[in-house]
């Protein structure tokens, strides 16, 4: 039986709206602290709510810098130049950013990974406080296969586009 959504609980919605969105979506503040996510981050970061609920993305990430200083992500000399971080903030100040291109460097062990993905940081006010909806679109895929394109048999790249460069003979 369907239930309209009228009869619906505004937070039953839009956890079912969230939950619904296969990139992941976090609700953040100002600092970047996670207020919120959907399934699709919770099976993407594999850990409780505990080590990612009131903490920095950089951290929750394992952003390659959200060590660099004592207080942690947000504050080292790196944060003022993170893509993450910048589109946070540029969308506090009402500007939306969408699906821009963004390579995260992040620590796995030993080894740093490259994560690329589509950001999008969409401002909105809940309760009367300031959010912004950060999306990550896992792109890993696309460079992947991206990688994998073959030069034509007339010399054009494939992976420049039409227009590109021929390949001298």
């Amino acid at each position: 039986m369907r239930i309209p959504v009228t009869q619906m609980s505004n937070e039953a919605l839009l956890r079912q709206l969230l939950d619904a969105i296969p990139s992941c979506v976090f609700l953040v503040d100002r600092d970047v602290s996670i207020l919120d996510y959907n399934a699709a981050a919770g099976a993407f970061l594999g850990v409780g709510r505990r080590q990612i609920l009131h903490h920095r993305g950089g951290e929750v990430f394992h952003c390659l810098h959200a060590r660099d200083v004592a207080a942690g992500c947000g504050h080292g000399p790196f944060c003022k130049s993170c893509l993450v971080r910048g589109a946070v903030n540029e969308a506090f100040t009402g500007k939306k950013c969408v699906r821009r291109q963004v390579c995260m460097q992040l620590s796995s062990g030993r080894k740093v990974e490259d994560l690329h993905v589509l950001l999008t940081a969409s401002p909105f006010t809940y309760q009367g406080h300031e959010r912004v909806a950060l999306i990550l679109e896992d792109l890993g895929g696309m460079v992947a296969l991206h990688s994998l394109l073959p030069v034509t048999a007339n010399g054009n790249d494939l992976k420049k586009g039409p227009g590109a460069p021929r390949l001298s003979a």
